[in-house]
């Protein structure tokens, strides 16, 4: 097994050419073990996000989060089907279940010490794509006003994520919404071959820090999003422009990832961002 670092913005899985006494390419498949995004201030990375995934004979086992307000490592456990039905770290508990013809949860519930603190509803396309996600909060976090958020996803003919929407009630029963629309590279997205983006999903929701879950669902890698402020179904300005700069490395592997952000507040004032996202591989 070899460990690699890389700065890249998803999970690949990759073949590198090694031959046998019959000359025949042996395929090495490589996964991703550390996902870490910082805010690059002057030069200087702060506020890191890492998201971990250990893996035991090629089957996930573990998913990790740590932010700057708090750290999980959940074990997973799995039905016969090969769905998983329970993350926990023994003080969240996120418990799964999923349809008849999947093994993508169809809802989950997470309680902490015991006490529920969120619902989450996952629903899909025909392609078995995520199409809409509502998180539910029965506790509420400090230093928010949102009580649900509702995700609608839409993909075109060739499966991929064009637009992802969010609706946020508020407390006082009002809402927000946002519309954001993504535009791709020709590179194709390491996390196409994630099998589990369904739970991620989830989980990421459950850590407060995601706001755009359909990053989890992307085929191709990301080249810009714009994000619009909206009302009753309806854009008027952009919040929020993102770029990103991308390299492969000496196998045509995306090997980094920059991203540039310009947002604009509701008084017009303009604010930039530059993060960057490291990625460590597992490869055998």
């Amino acid at each position: 097994m070899k460990v690699r670092v890389l700065l890249i913005a998803g999970l690949l899985t990759s073949l590198f050419l090694g031959c046998n006494s019959d000359d025949i390419p042996d395929p090495v498949l490589c996964k991703v073990v550390t996902i870490t995004d910082q805010l690059d201030v002057n030069g200087r990375m702060t506020d890191q996000m890492q998201r971990t995934f250990t893996y035991t004979e090629g089957l996930l086992t573990q998913l990790g989060e740590r932010n700057t307000d708090r750290e999980v490592s959940l074990k997973l456990d799995y039905n016969a089907a090969g769905a998983v039905t329970k993350a926990s770290d023994g003080v969240l508990t996120i418990m799964f279940t999923t349809g008849a013809s999947s093994t993508q949860p169809a809802s989950a519930t997470s309680t902490r010490s015991g006490t529920m603190q969120a619902t989450y509803e996952l629903t899909y396309n025909a392609a078995n794509k995520l199409a809409r996600v509502i998180e539910t909060r029965q506790v509420i976090p400090t230093n928010t006003f949102v009580r649900s958020r509702e995700y609608t996803f839409t993909y075109d003919a060739e499966g991929i994520l064009k637009t992802e929407k969010l609706t946020s009630t508020l407390l006082d029963r009002t809402t927000v919404e946002q519309e954001t629309d993504y535009i791709y590279s020709a590179l194709i997205n390491p996390m196409v071959n994630f099998t589990q983006p369904g739970l991620l999903t989830v989980v990421a929701l459950s850590q407060l820090v995601e706001t755009m879950p359909g990053r989890f669902w992307q085929q191709r890698v990301m080249q810009e999003y714009k994000i619009y402020s909206a009302k009753n179904g309806t854009r008027s300005t952009v919040r929020e422009t993102a770029t990103f700069t991308t390299k492969t490395d000496e196998n045509g592997r995306l090997s980094g990832q920059e991203q540039n952000t310009m947002g604009t507040s509701v008084s017009g004032q303009t604010t930039q961002r530059k993060n960057k996202h490291a990625f460590v591989y597992l490869c055998k």
